[in-house]
């Protein structure tokens, strides 16, 4: 008989026999690796670049940060202005809106980032009567148009299968208008009988249903997507829409009691997830707001600034003026603390206003009459790093962000 030792050693072995199937199992298969997208391979970094419209023909051009190469991104005829929402650009002609998929974008999971790419390619035409504000948040895309008084959404999801469907309509009324997709809702401008321009702002549900009453704001003219919120601005006042746990508010920013009469600020651009906004505020300068504290600055400049972007550090927030200088101020003392003469001074005359687009460690500062775009180091003192020339420089945006 056998020793006690020897069958419990064997006991292993004959239990992995007994369980060995008799013909090989099906494999099962692999779970969808996290941040997949259909069609597009991940990158370790972002993939970012320039893409550049002429607006008289329509010529467009992306150009690769990381390699230097271009690439022909199609001609869409006259171009009445230049969008972006995430790898999409949304180029606006006086009869409809082209989609164009730029083939880079970045999905921000919050702790951490997914980059990635795909073929650029045009996708197809957004038919809207008189388009006019383009908003999204990367989710949903609302064309507003002002003759017809409705945004139509369209899904990302549908565009990244290469369809252009409208899934819906937030319905208004007909007026210089917006509507801005936030939190899987949508901020409509609404307007009083009879007014071609808004006079406040609702949110609305994706059946048009009203979630939160009309808020005052007159006349938006520009939005912007902060880390907490969307911030309208409208003529006296910036108007932050705030969402929690599915419930929405509304809270004036009013401009300082001391700057009355300083027009206000009818753009707001920043560092994409930064929390400060800048826009030129006429003859006087520069406006900073602060979205967590509330507050507004307003920035004095030697020159009327065309130009202007919040890096979102605390400390620089740059204006190009119309003397052709870029400067860095700091908003929390108003000095001037860089500046660099980049570009000939602006008659009015150029083909386009310049562009600023400011991302993690640059900006890029578009030359429409020079054809060119500049690459700057705005951490150190705005050196010139690379100079882009292109075949126009009329409208630019920085993709892959």
């Amino acid at each position: 008989m056998p020793k006690p030792a020897l069958l419990l050693a064997a006991l292993p072995l004959l239990l992995a026999a007994c369980a060995a199937p008799t013909a090989a199992e099906p494999s099962q298969p692999a779970a969808t690796p996290h941040g997949y997208v259909a069609g597009a391979q991940e990158n370790p970094e972002p993939q970012t670049g320039l893409l550049t419209v002429d607006r008289a023909t329509g010529e467009a051009r992306l150009l690769s940060l990381l390699t230097g190469d271009t690439s022909d991104a199609g001609r869409f005829g006259k171009v009445d202005a230049l969008h972006q929402d995430g790898r999409y650009a949304l180029v606006t002609t006086p009869e409809h809106v082209e989609v164009f998929d730029t083939g880079a974008w970045t999905v921000d999971h919050g702790d951490h980032a997914h980059y990635y790419s795909s073929e650029p390619r045009t996708v197809g035409t957004i038919e809207v009567p008189g388009p006019g504000s383009i908003a999204g948040d990367g989710k949903d895309l609302a064309v507003f148009s002002d003759t017809g008084g409705y945004a139509a959404v369209f899904r990302h999801k549908d565009l990244d299968a290469g369809s252009i469907d409208e899934a819906f309509r937030i319905t208004t009324s007909a007026h210089r208008g917006m509507v801005v997709p936030y939190e899987g809702h949508f901020i409509a401008s609404v307007a009083a009988e009879g007014s071609a321009v808004a006079t406040g702002v609702e949110v609305r549900d994706d059946a048009n249903a009203t979630v939160l009453a009309r808020q005052d704001c007159q006349d938006p003219a520009a939005s912007a997507t902060t880390r907490v919120g969307v911030v309208l601005a409208c003529a006296d006042a910036a108007l932050l829409i705030t969402e929690e746990d599915g419930t929405f508010a509304a809270e004036r920013i009013p401009y300082p009691a001391a700057n009355a009469g300083v027009p206000a600020a009818t753009s707001l651009e920043h560092r994409a997830g930064s929390n400060e906004l800048a826009g030129p505020a006429g003859d006087a300068g520069v406006w900073h707001l602060d979205v967590s504290a509330r507050t507004w600055t307003l920035l004095p400049t030697p020159a009327r600034t065309v130009a202007a972007s919040a890096v979102g550090d605390t400390r620089r927030v740059l204006a190009l003026g119309v003397d052709g200088v870029l400067r860095t101020l700091d908003p929390r003392t108003g000095a001037v603390t860089a500046e660099a003469p980049l570009l000939a001074p602006l008659t009015g005359s150029e083909p386009a206003v310049p562009a600023l687009r400011v991302d993690a460690s640059r900006a890029y500062l578009s030359d429409p009459a020079g054809s060119r775009v500049l690459e700057l180091d705005y951490a150190d003192e705005l050196r010139a790093a690379r100079t882009f020339d292109v075949p126009a420089a009329d409208l630019v945006l920085e993709t892959g962000l």
